[in-house]
């Protein structure tokens, strides 16, 4: 996709000349304002805020002052390499490290047209290149304000705008769908095996499995190709290991590191910390090799579907014993007598085949969205630079 943009009557702005950063600010005591949006509110690279908290229940400290009204921008000024640039669709207070951004005149920048600066890479460039400090980099508003660019007319603008914010909200869509699947699944899931603990056996997972060992201690020495090796950052795709962000080692070395954990088609890996219990069915044939931070448990054909017991992990009681087992902990993991004691209902192989047909079909559809969204994404991306290609 392409806007086939005519720049020649686009004119170089600073961001300062046309938007400025509210310094309004609000008593709390006075009740009129209900929500505080926090750094940790706001995510990297998501325009939306789907979280805040309630003033009144918790204490938010001095610094939470700045008011903020809907169709304004928030931008996050502390860790600026974190990308957080939001906009309201509610009135609220925010902490004066988060800048209130807004069109001075709506005659030169549409409002909506100022978020799409911000989240831009070019901005963000900028920013890092002018924050101050190592542990915890900031930037003022001076210094964001120098930042230049290309600014459309206005009917340029709004045609950009309606575009842009059209594939916005088409993927927040995409998200509030995937989540209502999302539930379907765990709830799908949940049912199935509350179901079968009722009525079948429950053993050991050391009496279901050939295998359960864990990765390579040490942290190896990268190269530039040779064969995968999968830390708990690759198991997070929706129904996948991702292998497409992935570091290397030499062939040697992973002869060595198959000694201890010797991933192969049909093995089940589970994160024992970090991620913490994330698991995800090896479908490939290739090799790889992993870190400690992995196990791989090695289901006994005759007895475990490889699907079903992901699923066990996926579980809401599965998630209920990691928390036992977690709780407590400076430092949450899971150790390797721990998933050799869990409890798993079994039912027989041909009802476990069914669920897991089912379960596919649930998984498949999760699987689209998240396609879906980042295709959405990109697009999004391949726009703004198209835009603002050449900003410094």
């Amino acid at each position: 996709m392409s806007l086939k943009l005519d720049k020649r009557h686009w004119k170089k702005v600073s961001l300062g000349a046309i938007a400025a950063a509210s310094k309004e600010r609000v008593d709390l005591s006075d009740g009129s304002v209900k929500r505080f949006v926090a750094g940790e509110h706001m995510e990297t690279d998501n325009l939306q805020i789907q979280r805040w908290g309630d003033v009144g229940e918790v204490y938010v400290g001095p610094a939470f002052h700045r008011r903020f009204h809907a169709g304004q921008v928030l931008y996050g000024s502390r860790r600026t390499y974190l990308r957080k640039v939001a906009v309201a669709d509610f009135d609220g207070v925010c902490a004066n490290t988060t800048f209130v951004v807004e069109a001075k005149d709506k005659g030169v920048l549409l409002q909506d047209f100022l978020p799409l600066i911000m989240i831009a890479e070019p901005f963000h460039a900028f920013a890092m290149t002018v924050s101050k400090g190592s542990v915890n980099p900031y930037v003022n508003w001076s210094d964001i304000e120098r930042y230049e660019f290309e600014l459309p007319p206005l009917d340029e603008q709004k045609r950009i705008a309606d575009l842009l914010w059209s594939i916005e909200h088409h993927g927040r869509a995409k998200g509030r769908e995937a989540a209502s699947v999302g539930r379907v699944r765990q709830s799908f899931i949940d049912s199935f095996l509350h179901h079968v603990a009722s009525v079948y056996p429950i053993e050991r997972l050391d009496a279901l499995t050939t295998r359960i060992a864990d990765g390579v201690h040490q942290r190896p020495s990268y190269t530039e190709d040779g064969i995968p090796f999968l830390t708990v950052e690759n198991l997070t795709r929706s129904d996948g290991i991702d292998f497409g962000d992935v570091r290397y080692v030499p062939r040697s070395d992973h002869e060595v590191f198959i000694r201890r954990a010797h991933p192969e088609r049909g093995d089940v890996l589970v994160s024992k910390d970090g991620t913490l219990g994330v698991a995800r069915v090896v479908e490939t044939e290739a090799e790889f090799s992993i870190f400690v931070s992995i196990a791989v448990l090695k289901p006994r054909s005759d007895v475990l579907l490889p699907h079903y017991l992901r699923a066990y992990f996926d579980s809401g009681h599965f998630k209920s014993v990691l928390a036992a087992k977690t709780s407590g902990s400076a430092l949450k993991h899971i150790h390797l007598v721990d998933f050799r004691a869990m409890q798993v209902p079994v039912p027989p192989i041909e009802a476990q085949r069914a669920f897991v047909a089912e379960l596919g079909v649930i998984s498949a559809s999760l699987e689209a969205l998240g396609e879906e969204a980042v295709r959405l994404h990109g697009t999004k991306g391949a726009l703004l630079a198209e835009i603002f290609r050449g900003a410094n």
